[in-house]
C-alpha cells in the first residue's frame, strides 16, 4: 500500500512538518514521544498501519496545505537510516505540493522570460541532475555556467538555507538567492541578492526595473584614518551609544564591502543603478562571480574578482562537513512562501556587519630620530626658534640657534611692532 508513493525530495524532507489529527498537534519527529504527552508508543501504532490502513484515514496530514491551501493533504512517513521524516501523499509522476505566492510565481516567470531574451535557455520548476534539489529557475550560461534562481520571500532556518546551497552546489548549479527582507537569516550565508518586496503585478511587467539593493560586494584597500580611503575602519565596531567615536585604527585594511556600504567613490563607479535582470545575464555571461570568505557569501564583479586573485589567491574555506539531512529540524515548514510561524521558525539573528577582512596592517610606530651628536659626544640641542633642526651655535642668550632662524624671528618682530 505505501511501497507506489512519490516520494518528496531529501530537501523538501527537511522541510516539511506534519500533523497528527488525533492528538491537534504537529509531531516532533526527533522525540521519543514524538511530542504528544504520553506518546511513547505512537510512532509504532502508526508504523503499525502501513499496508493495512489507507493513508487518508491515518491521521497525518499536512498543516501547511490546510491553513494556506484549504486542503487536507495525507501525509506517511519515510526513514531514513533509523530517522523519520513525512512526505506528502502523491502518485508517481504527480508534481510535489506547491505553495507559492503569486509575488514568488511572477518573479520566477520574469527572469525565466528576461534570460530568454537575452539569448539564455531558461526552465522553471527544474530539478538537479541527481534529483536532490529542485530549481525555481534553471538558466543555462556560458562556458557551462548554470545558475539557479531562488526568490525567497518569507522567513527560513539558516540551516535549512545552508543544507539547501549545499543540495545545489553538489549538482554544479550556481545558487542565486534573491531575499526581500534585510534581516533575512539567509543573507551572507548563501551567495544572495537583496531587492525590493513589490506586488507580482508590477514584477510581470518587463519594463519596470527590480532594483539591486544588496548582495555585491567590492574590494577596497587603503589606510584607515580620517584622510584614508575607508570609510570606517572595519575592526572597530559601531557603537551606537557613542556614534561620534573615532572609527580608525591609523592602520592599512584590504576588504570585501557590499557596496551600499562601501565608499561614495566606488558607488558612483561600479554598476550604480544595477537592475535583477542585468545581474542574472550578467552572472550567466560569467561577469559575476560567487565568493567564499569566512563564512561570508556574495558576488563580485569580474573586475574585482581578478583583483580579489591577485591579491588573495583563491581563497577557498576549508570545508567544514556540514550537519546531515537528518539532524535537521523537521519543524520546518514546508512552504516557501507563508506567514512566520512559531512552529517553524528560529528566532531571528540580526546580522552584524558583512564586511570581509582579507588583510590588516597595523599601524607603523614612529621610530625615534637620530641624536646628533658634537665632537665631545654631546647631543646637539633643536634650534629654539622650532625650525626641527639641530641647533648650529649659541646665541647671545646663551640657548641653541640658527643665524638665519634669528634673523627672520627678529623680522617677523619688527614687522609686528610697525603694524602695531
Amino acid at each position: 500500500m505505501d511501497d507506489d508513493f512519490q516520494i518528496d525530495s531529501d530537501e523538501d524532507l527537511f522541510r516539511n512538518p506534519v500533523y497528527y489529527e488525533p492528538a491537534g498537534r504537529n509531531l516532533d519527529l526527533n522525540r521519543a514521544d514524538l511530542g504528544v504527552p504520553h506518546g511513547e508508543g505512537l510512532l509504532d501504532e502508526l508504523l503499525r498501519m502501513r499496508k493495512r490502513v489507507p493513508v487518508e484515514e491515518r491521521g497525518l496530514i499536512c498543516p501547511d496545505c490546510r491553513d494556506i491551501r484549504n486542503r487536507r493533504v495525507p501525509m506517511y512517513l519515510v526513514e531514513r537510516d533509523g530517522q523519520w521524516f513525512a512526505s506528502h501523499y502523491r502518485k508517481p509522476g504527480e508534481k510535489p505540493i506547491s505553495h507559492e505566492s503569486d509575488e514568488h510565481i511572477a518573479r520566477k516567470e520574469r527572469v525565466a522570460k528576461d534570460s530568454e531574451d537575452h539569448g539564455y535557455r531558461a526552465n522553471i520548476e527544474s530539478t538537479a541532475a541527481d534529483g536532490r534539489a529542485r530549481l525555481d529557475v534553471r538558466i543555462i550560461g556560458d562556458n557551462g555556467i548554470v545558475l539557479g534562481y531562488e526568490p525567497q520571500l518569507s522567513a527560513q532556518t539558516a540551516r535549512g538555507m545552508r543544507t539547501r546551497e549545499r543540495f545545489r552546489k553538489s549538482s554544479g548549479i550556481q545558487s542565486v538567492w534573491d531575499f526581500t527582507d534585510p534581516e533575512h537569516t539567509g543573507i551572507g550565508r548563501v551567495p544572495y541578492v537583496r531587492t525590493p518586496h513589490l506586488p507580482a503585478s508590477v514584477i510581470r511587467v518587463q519594463k519596470n526595473p527590480i532594483e539591486i539593493r544588496d548582495g555585491n560586494f567590492v574590494m577596497e584597500e587603503g589606510h584607515c584614518n580620517q584622510s584614508g580611503a575607508l570609510d570606517r575602519c572595519p575592526e572597530i565596531a559601531y557603537d551606537p551609544l557613542n556614534p561620534t567615536a573615532t572609527g580608525y585604527c591609523g592602520g592599512w585594511h584590504r576588504v570585501l564591502v557590499p557596496l551600499h556600504l562601501a565608499s561614495s567613490f566606488a558607488q558612483e563607479r561600479y554598476q550604480k543603478g544595477l537592475t535583477l535582470t542585468q545581474f542574472i545575464v550578467e552572472a550567466a555571461a560569467g561577469e559575476r562571480v560567487p565568493f567564499q570568505r569566512s563564512g561570508q557569501h556574495g558576488w563580485l564583479s569580474a573586475e574585482h574578482w581578478e583583483k580579489y586573485l591577485e591579491a588573495n589567491g583563491p581563497g577557498v574555506d576549508v570545508p567544514v562537513r556540514a550537519p546531515s539531512v537528518l539532524q535537521g529540524d523537521r519543524r520546518d515548514r514546508c512552504t516557501e512562501d507563508r506567514p512566520e510561524s512559531d512552529v517553524r521558525s528560529e528566532p531571528k539573528e540580526r546580522r552584524g556587519s558583512l564586511m570581509v577582512v582579507l588583510e590588516t596592517r597595523a599601524a607603523q610606530k614612529p621610530q625615534p630620530a637620530e641624536v646628533s651628536l658634537d665632537a665631545a659626544g654631546q647631543p646637539i640641542p633643536p634650534c629654539r626658534f622650532g625650525c626641527g633642526m639641530v641647533a648650529s651655535m649659541t646665541g647671545p642668550e646663551g640657548l641653541p640657534e640658527h643665524w638665519s632662524c634669528r634673523r627672520k624671528h627678529e623680522e617677523a618682530q619688527g614687522a609686528a611692532g610697525a603694524a602695531a
